[in-house]
């Protein structure tokens, strides 16, 4: 589930900063744009994260596989 959670938060995060800072930039008169420019820097943490967790899970596995003498999956 995490290969493909970590890129779509990463690609909404991203879209979400962009569409943010354009709209902080166009609407000079509020500041609407600046919780979107927020919710966008919080989605890009969130993939971030997920990508690392998987990938420390997938260490782990190695490592343990790798200890109890199975061989290497390829």
């Amino acid at each position: 589930m995490s290969r493909w959670l970590a890129p779509l938060a990463g690609v909404v995060g991203l879209l979400t900063l962009v569409v943010g800072i354009a709209w902080a930039e166009f609407d000079v008169t509020s500041m609407a744009g600046l919780d979107l420019v927020g919710f966008g820097v919080l989605a890009l943490l969130l993939a971030a994260a997920v990508a690392g967790a998987h990938e420390g899970a997938a260490l782990l596995a190695r490592r343990r596989r790798a200890v109890a003498g199975h061989p290497r999956r390829r």
